[in-house]
């Protein structure tokens, strides 16, 4: 902590300390155009530098909106060189020339960090700073580096790709989006995904006062789906609170910005299609039994009980008699559930743009539709997207700016979500459809109402499940943005901006009796749901910002900025059952609408928050760098006392590399130390904490509506505070062929907000939400890119990047909940949150393996020494709690005795691992030569533990559910070896929480794999064609992994909006392999 402050104060010092020197040559003046050879488009923000004969650099300026640039020369006869993130660098002589126009061609897929010499502008919001000035951690991705992965997603591009980012799917569901994680767990609930900003606006994405987490399925976490990859121009990461603090408090958990390519001036229209086809292969399965093994397993099961065989005259699902035909021909196959259900997946993606402009106004239009028939029988999506951005210089002071954005998806999945889980479960000598009397198969599901499984909902027909049911979401999205923007005097200008985002979600599921083989009068039977809930969002942004140079020695750059947002969200939503039929979905069909959950409901809440921010950066002779900000918000979701939050930052940097005492080091172009720390802060998810809150009763109390008390009016709840530090240096050198970042952080989360802390009953309420406690959270970023080959023809280059993160509970409140979970049951595994300790952990007992006899049964003492009881008699193992005393018997699971005291129980749970990664990252590979490039990139998690409950529930051999083949190696008779216990249907404890169901959940993935080809110029201009590509995408061809689940990248989500439960394979669909074929034809 010292060493931090220390370093902070010691740069300032050595930023106001330092003498200017001035050159004493008089300037010449070269001017000129930078655009980009691929599609014409002009290249704002490209880095124009004069260097030297060692190839030092003197000066450096950027082009504006338009591609233009003005640099001020030592000496003609020096060089110019210029470079563009994901374009090749170009370098000229100036040989007394005044005007250079360049083409930039698109260079190697790689990500490029701020910190790098080029002296490209970063827009952190509201202040553009060139980025050799920065002193934030942040990392950006160019439009050329997307369209070489040939994602269908924005994050799915950037997976792996950002040292301390990690991307997980959600799931390999269409829509089912990605989860985004800056710097690892930061809260001890779900608000830890980073804001989104697009075009300077943030995009809500808000979790609503009601989200459900324990239904919540991956769809409700897929945020940017709406906006189509082509569209996007950059992507630009912020990380640490010096940044993020300037986007406000929703920027707490790190920003996310998005900017959209625009039009350019004096452009003859320009047209460009993208058509994408991919297939999507069937996920391998994990084998399960056959009907014939799990027939057998059954009858083990029962016999090893009690000795008693299984009655097939009771259950005749296993009777297997010719003379009872209904059950010998649909309880007599060899059914593989996950075949049934699952398909060859398709998406075709289409993308339409038109760019032109001229002189005064310049414009883009652009069209996306993508349809995709998912892997899991049932899924599919369709999205259709369309974005338009116009600017008009109305005089050479004042620019409008308007910019409309539409998107429509429609989403559709079964009516449950655990289709999959249900699916390795379901018993495998059932059959699919029903066969009639003589053994013929009809067309109706084969769906009883109750079979030896049981009934709906622990257990169903998951073909008529996906087939019949529906949950069908349907999104429409509007986004208009007007901009103004005036330059006062020179370096001195005003922006007004105010946008809207008006985002209507419709909902429809429908569940038929079909499905679920209840009777006509089961509230199961065609229960119909649909919810209609509109948010209506404003953004407001007034920004007087000055911007100067002083001597080429004092840069100088400062913005005040005022801001509000305003959120409204209005739900409806209906639920009914026992229609007339099923064709009958709409649930305002005249059905019933009272008990078991049924009901009509409305709901509406609204939030408002402003801030303003003031931001002041300054870069003496281009070595000493200090910025500082402060901002102030406030929050309607809080009582007046603690309505606002203030919010420092500083940053500052010091260029070793433009000081004279390394002017030797000629192959050294850039080294700079960094240090930064910032304040955020973060509001809670409930709209209305600071009143009384309310609800009725779906029932009458005496004849009349009651009403009961939801939730405690608090008027002490405080902000949810982080703090954050960060050391680092970037070093680039040989001519910009090696380049390196290195940051490391501390960041603290104070006031963490605690959701349904129990309180006494006595009180009328359940739990209140309240400050809890304080978490550290720290680690390191590296990153490193090279260009081992670089020339005309052929250039390599590779790139690296890793992290890691860990976190530390420090303090936690007395009323908060230390513990979930029960290690008296099966399947349950302790969930405690221990100060001093990571948060995500899982508590259980060491699994041992199997007793193979009555021998290995014997308790033994911590010597090793069996234990005999006074009578001489062996002391064997028990399962003892006050409620349970089971005596061990062979082939039963062995669990560690951690005390030896010979009694398995709460005394031998230990710790087991922890669902957060140690280190994440990625590592690729480009190559170019003349016409053809070809990518390669892996992306990996290491360290982290998971939960896999699909093996849990498919190897306990406890239930009548099936069973993978790894159970044939099961515990028979006495003296068998295995780390299989024996089948136990219904009774003893083999299937405990333990380390049995805990694997290690790193992997390392080829995440994608493409071969591009540009046609030759040549061929394609007889046909009116500026440039056209084909290329091929192979994605996720191979996992290198330990795990022993369907894949080791599960979703990251709580499903209860807390940390308790993450980290549990629940066995959503696992990411297909995939094969893209691509074409881009631009005219």
């Amino acid at each position: 902590m010292k060493r931090i402050h220390t370093a902070i104060i010691l740069f300032i010092i050595l930023g106001w300390s330092v003498s200017p020197s001035i050159m004493s040559q008089a300037p010449a003046l070269v001017r000129g155009t930078v655009i980009s050879g691929n599609d014409g488009m002009p290249l704002p923000g490209a880095s124009v530098v004069e260097t030297d004969q060692n190839n030092r650099i003197l000066k450096g300026t950027v082009t504006d909106i338009d591609g233009n640039y003005v640099l001020s020369v030592t000496n003609s006869s020096n060089n110019i060189q210029f470079s563009f993130v994901g374009y090749q660098m170009q370098t000229f002589p100036i040989n007394n020339r005044t005007t250079i126009n360049i083409e930039m061609f698109e260079d190697a897929l790689m990500i490029e960090g701020v910190e790098i010499v080029a002296q490209r502008r970063v827009n952190t919001g509201f202040l553009e700073v060139e980025d050799r000035n920065l002193a934030i951690p942040v990392e950006r991705i160019s439009a050329a580096q997307i369209e070489e992965v040939q994602a269908s997603s924005i994050d799915e591009a950037l997976q792996g790709r950002m040292a301390g980012v990690d991307i997980v799917s959600n799931s390999g569901d269409p829509g089912g989006g990605m989860s985004i994680r800056i710097r690892g767990v930061s809260t001890l609930n779900a608000n830890d995904k980073p804001l989104i900003v697009v075009d300077n606006v943030p995009y809500e994405t808000t979790i609503s006062s009601d989200f459900d987490f324990a239904t919540a399925n991956e769809e409700g976490y897929a945020q940017m789906l709406n906006i189509a990859v082509d569209d996007i121009r950059e992507i630009t990461v912020l990380k640490d609170a010096a940044a993020t603090a300037l986007w406000g408090t929703k920027a707490a958990n790190g920003v996310l910005a998005i900017t959209t390519k625009r039009g350019m001036k004096s452009l003859k229209p320009r047209v460009s299609y993208t058509f994408r086809a991919t297939v999507s292969f069937k996920p391998k399965p994990i084998p399960m039994l056959s009907g014939d093994q799990y027939s057998t397993l059954i009858a083990e099961g029962i016999m090893n009980v009690d000795g008693i065989p299984l009655n097939t005259a009771e259950n005749k699902e296993f009777l297997y008699d010719p003379s009872e035909p209904y059950y010998y021909y649909n309880y007599g196959q060899n059914t593989n559930w996950l075949d049934e259900i699952t398909r060859t997946g398709f998406i075709n993606n289409h993308d339409f743009s038109l760019t032109g402009g001229g002189e005064k106004a310049k414009y883009r239009f652009s069209v996306n539709y993508q349809d995709q028939k998912g892997v899991t029988l049932g899924t599919g999506m369709q999205r259709f997207t369309n974005r338009l951005n116009l600017d008009y210089d109305i005089s050479d002071k004042l620019r409008l700016s308007a910019d409309l954005a539409y998107a429509h998806g429609l989403s559709e999945r079964s009516y449950r979500g655990d289709i999959r889980s249900v699916a390795y479960r379901k018993m495998p000598n059932m059959s699919v459809y029903e066969f009639d009397e003589n053994g013929n198969q009809t067309p109706v599901y084969n769906s009883p109402e109750r079979n030896i499984q049981g009934t709906y909902s622990g257990t169903y027909n998951p073909v008529a499940m996906a087939n019949a049911s529906m949950y069908k979401t349907v999104n429409d999205r509007i986004m208009p943005k007007f901009s103004l923007h005036y330059r006062i005097i020179k370096g001195l200008s005003y922006t007004f901006d105010i946008a809207f985002d008006i985002n209507n979600t419709k909902r429809n599921y429908f569940l038929p009796q079909i499905a679920t083989g209840r009777q006509w009068t089961d509230l199961n039977v065609n229960r119909a749901n649909e919810s209609d809930e509109d948010n209506y969002y404003i953004y407001t942004n007034n920004r007087l910002t000055y911007a100067n140079t002083i001597k080429d020695i004092h840069q100088i750059t400062a913005t005040i900025n005022f801001q509000t947002n305003d959120t409204k969200v209005v739900q409806y939503q209906s639920t009914t059952a026992n229609s007339a039929s099923s064709e009958f979905q709409d649930p305002s069909i005249p059905a019933r609408i009272q008990e078991g959950g049924l009901s009509i409901s409305s709901n509406s809440w609204q939030n408002r928050d402003n801030g303003i921010v003031g931001l002041f950066h300054y870069s003496l002779l281009d070595r000493y760098i200090i910025s500082a900000g402060v901002r102030r918000e406030g929050n309607s979701r809080f009582d007046e006392n603690f309505r606002y939050g203030f919010y420092p930052s500083l940053s500052v940097a010091w260029r070793l590399s433009g000081e004279k005492f390394m002017s030797h080091l000629e192959w050294l172009n850039d080294l700079r130390l960094k240090a930064s720390y910032g304040e955020n802060g973060y509001p809670p998810r409930y709209p209305y904490v600071f009143f009384n809150n309310y609800s009725t009763f779906p029932w009458s109390y005496l004849g009349s509506t009651a009403v009961y008390p939801v939730d405690m009016q608090l008027k002490e709840l405080k902000w949810e505070t982080f703090i954050t530090k960060n050391l680092g240096f970037t070093l680039e050198m040989f001519n910009a062929r090696f380049m390196m970042d290195f940051d490391i952080y501390q960041n603290a989360t104070q006031d963490m907000f605690g959701y349904n802390v129990a309180i006494a009953s006595s009180s009328g309420y359940d739990g209140i939400l309240m400050n809890v406690g304080s978490l550290d959270n720290q680690g390191w970023d590296f990153s490193v890119r090279t260009y081992p080959v670089r020339k005309e023809d052929l250039t390599i280059s590779f790139d690296f990047n890793i992290a890691r993160n860990y976190n530390i509970l420090r303090e936690v409140a007395d009323d908060y909940p230390l513990e979930r979970g029960r290690t008296t049951s099966n399947g349950e595994y302790k969930r405690i949150i221990q100060v001093g300790n990571p948060i995500g952990s899982f508590y259980g007992y060491r699994f041992l393996g199997v007793y193979k006899d009555w021998e290995d049964l014997v308790a033994v003492d911590a010597n090793g020494n069996k234990i005999y009881d006074a009578n001489g008699n062996p002391v064997y193992m028990v399962y003892n709690y006050p409620s349970v005393n089971y005596e061990f018997q062979p082939g039963d699971a062995k669990y560690e005795d951690i005390n030896n005291d010979g009694n398995i129980n709460y005394l031998d749970v230990v710790y087991l691992g922890n669902a957060n990664p140690d280190f994440t990252g990625g590592f690729g590979s480009t190559a170019k030569y003349k016409s053809f490039s070809f990518n390669i990139f892996f992306y990996g998690r290491f360290g982290n533990e998971i939960i896999n409950q699909t093996k849990m529930y498919s190897e306990n051999m406890f239930t009548y559910d099936n069973q993978t083949t790894a159970t044939l190696r099961r515990w028979r008779k006495p003296g068998d070896e295995t780390d299989m216990p024996r089948a136990l249907i219904g009774y003893g404890y083999n299937w405990l929480g333990s380390d049995r169901y805990v694997d290690d959940g790193s992997f390392l993935r080829l995440r994608y794999l493409t071969l591009t080809y540009h046609l030759p110029k040549q061929l394609i201009q007889k046909w009116r064609i500026s440039q056209m590509r084909m290329s091929v995408t192979f994605n996720n061809l191979l996992t290198f992994t330990n795990y022993l689940g369907q894949d080791p990248e599960i979703n990251i989500n709580s499903r209860d909006g807390t940390i308790y439960t993450v980290g549990y394979d629940t066995s959503n669909t696992p990411r297909p392999k995939e094969i893209t074929l691509n074409l881009n034809v631009n005219f």
